[in-house]
């Protein structure tokens, strides 16, 4: 999946699952505090929430951003709903 994608189904609110390095991620969205959030979290570990895209693809998890282990993972490894 390329950044424009990955940009387009975040803004139209989907939420996203994807497996890399053997771990499972996850992006889905809430309010915390009256504030509309997107949240990036490894299954059973503590989530990020920012307030925009922009924020969200610069997250690091394992020395590495949510950008670069989307774009380096194959569609079969990722589920959008």
């Amino acid at each position: 999946m390329n950044k424009k994608e990955l940009i387009e189904l975040i803004e139209s609110g989907r939420e996203i699952e994807f497996s890399y390095n053997n771990k499972r991620f996850s992006i889905t969205y809430g309010t915390i505090n009256g504030k509309e959030v997107i949240s990036f979290c490894e299954y059973n570990k503590d989530s990020t929430e920012v307030e925009c895209v922009e924020e969200l693809l610069s997250v690091e998890r394992y020395g590495i951003t949510l950008e670069e282990m989307i774009g380096s993972i194959t569609e079969e490894h990722i589920w959008v709903f």
